[in-house]
């Protein structure tokens, strides 16, 4: 079990377990924490500097706007991987950084 972390919601701090943490994605000066169920919540904090806080065995930054956890990665192609029928662009740049991350099997 990892440690949990909190995000403040209308001044409230909400408990999430990185377990849940499906894909983090970018605007600007903020990022969406997309958990499992649908849910989401908005932070006010860059990308690079959640992905500080969170465990980095666990989550892989594909593209300039987007991380993800590999616990839900489905399939993995040369431009986008898929999480639950959603499509995520990975990046020529951080393709190769992907495939070494992953535990591939031959």
């Amino acid at each position: 079990m990892l440690k949990p972390f909190f995000v403040y919601q209308n001044k409230i701090l909400i408990r999430i377990n990185p377990e849940e943490l499906v894909c983090l994605v970018a605007e600007k000066n903020y990022t969406k924490l997309f958990l499992t169920h649908k849910r989401y919540y908005l932070v006010r904090s860059t990308l690079t500097g959640i992905l500080k806080k969170l465990p980095p065995e666990m989550f892989i930054k594909v593209h300039r706007a987007y991380a993800v956890s590999i616990f839900f990665m489905d399939k993995v192609d040369r431009d986008q991987l898929e999480i639950g029928g959603q499509s995520v662009p990975i990046s020529r740049r951080y393709y190769t950084s992907v495939i070494e991350q992953l535990n591939i099997i031959e």
